[in-house]
C-alpha cells in the first residue's frame, strides 16, 4: 500500500509540475543562428514553447519599449514573467529542462568545452574576422586560408574531442547542437569561398550531421523551419 501511495504521489507531483511550468517564448530572427541550439533542445525534450521570429525593426521596437534585457538584443527567452538573455545561457537552461545537459560536473564540463571551442576557437577567432573585411580581394584571401588551413586544423581537433557518434558520451547533449549548427552554416555554402565539401573529409563530423538530420524530431523541425536542410544526404 505504501508503494502504491508513493507512486500516486509521484504521479501527482509530475502533473503539478507540468501544470505549473512557466510559459516559454523564445525571440530571435528567422534564421538558425545562436538561438537554434535552444530551439532544438526544447523540441527534442518535448517542451512546449513559442518560437517567435522577429525582424530587425521589431527587435529595435522591443528595445525602445524596454522589453530587451541583458545586452539589449535577441535571442531572448521569456520564462513566465522572467527574461533570460545571452544565447549560451538560454541554450544551457533549455537543455537542462530537456534532460540534454549532464548533471555530473565533469561530463557537464566536457559539454561546455566543446561549446566554447565552437563559439570561441572556430567562430570568433577564425570565421568572424573574415566577415569584417570590406575589401573583396582581402576577404577572398582570408576565406582561402580559412577553408584550406584554419577549418581543417579545427576540425581535426574537434574530432579528437568527440567520443563517437555524439560529441560527449553515447547520447545527445547540448554540445551536439552547437557542432551541428556550425556544420549546417558552412554546409549551406553561406560563406563564400568555403565549400561544404571540406566537412565531408571528416568522418565523425559527417556522421554527426547525418545522425541529427535523421533524428525524427529534428527531421520534422527542419522540414517545417529550415527549408535548406539537410544540405547533405548520403547517396544523394
Amino acid at each position: 500500500m505504501d508503494y502504491i501511495n508513493r507512486l500516486a504521489k509521484d504521479a501527482q507531483s509530475s502533473v503539478e509540475s507540468l501544470v505549473s511550468a512557466p510559459k516559454l517564448t523564445l525571440y530571435y530572427f528567422d534564421i538558425q543562428g545562436p538561438a537554434e541550439p535552444a530551439r532544438l533542445a526544447l523540441t527534442i525534450g518535448g517542451i512546449e514553447f513559442t518560437d517567435k521570429r522577429v525582424t530587425f525593426d521589431e527587435m529595435k521596437a522591443m528595445r525602445e519599449r524596454g522589453e530587451l534585457k541583458g545586452g539589449g538584443q535577441v535571442p531572448q527567452l521569456h520564462i513566465g514573467d522572467q527574461v533570460l538573455s545571452q544565447s549560451n545561457a538560454i541554450a544551457t537552461y533549455c537543455s537542462k529542462l530537456a534532460g540534454l545537459y549532464p548533471s555530473d560536473p565533469l561530463a557537464a564540463a566536457r559539454v561546455d568545452e566543446i561549446i566554447q571551442f565552437i563559439t570561441e576557437d572556430v567562430r570568433s577567432r577564425c570565421i568572424y574576422p573574415t566577415m569584417r573585411v570590406d575589401d573583396a580581394d582581402e576577404k577572398a584571401k582570408m576565406r582561402k586560408t580559412l577553408a584550406e588551413e584554419q577549418l581543417p586544423e579545427k576540425f581535426k581537433l574537434l574530432e579528437k574531442m568527440m567520443d563517437s557518434t555524439y560529441c560527449c558520451g553515447d547520447a545527445l547533449t547540448l554540445a551536439d547542437f552547437y557542432v551541428y549548427g556550425l556544420l549546417n552554416w558552412i554546409g549551406m555554402n553561406t560563406l563564400d569561398g568555403v565549400p561544404h565539401t571540406i566537412i565531408l573529409e571528416y568522418k565523425k563530423l559527417t556522421k554527426l550531421v547525418v545522425t541529427l538530420n535523421n533524428h525524427p524530431k529534428i527531421k520534422a523541425w527542419n522540414a517545417e523551419k529550415n527549408k535548406k536542410l539537410p544540405w547533405y544526404e548520403p547517396g544523394v
